[in-house]
């Protein structure tokens, strides 16, 4: 697996972390609060990715 594969999987498990952990939290999850925490944690991301992990992990329809 290259470098950059890698990085992408660790952020992307990192993000899937946050929301699972306000989901808990809150009962709900918000792309926007997870991008927030995200960037404070000092994961650079986008709001399509958050996007793409909450619908993987079905806590968001697209």
């Amino acid at each position: 697996m290259s470098v950059r594969s890698r990085a992408a999987r660790q952020r992307r498990t990192r993000i899937g972390r946050i929301a699972k952990h306000l989901r808990q939290v809150h009962g709900q999850v918000r792309p926007g609060e997870v991008i927030d925490l995200a960037v404070g944690c000092g994961i650079k991301t986008s709001r399509d990715e958050v996007v793409h992990v909450l619908t993987r992990l079905r806590l968001h329809r697209p």
